[in-house]
């Protein structure tokens, strides 16, 4: 019998932050070009918060790579 494949999973919560980073980042553009440049506070805030959500999302989701899950399902001998 051959070895079980080794199960590579992403983490959702990773692809969750991910997401978010994107749509904020997305966000951030349009508060940063809206004014020709002059965005204040806001903008910056908003472009800050989505780098480190994007830096935390990527930070997961390579982890979990990394590291295989365990299967939940116990592997048993074959029965003869």
């Amino acid at each position: 019998m051959a070895a079980p494949a080794r199960r590579c999973r992403v983490d959702p919560l990773g692809l969750w932050f991910c997401s978010l980073a994107a749509l904020g980042l997305a966000r951030a553009w349009l508060y940063l070009v809206r004014d020709g440049g002059d965005a204040g506070a806001v903008g910056w805030a908003w472009l800050g918060g989505s780098l480190l959500l994007a830096c935390l999302g990527v930070g997961i989701v390579l982890r979990g790579l990394r590291r295989p899950r365990p299967d939940a399902r116990p592997q048993f001998p074959p029965r003869a």
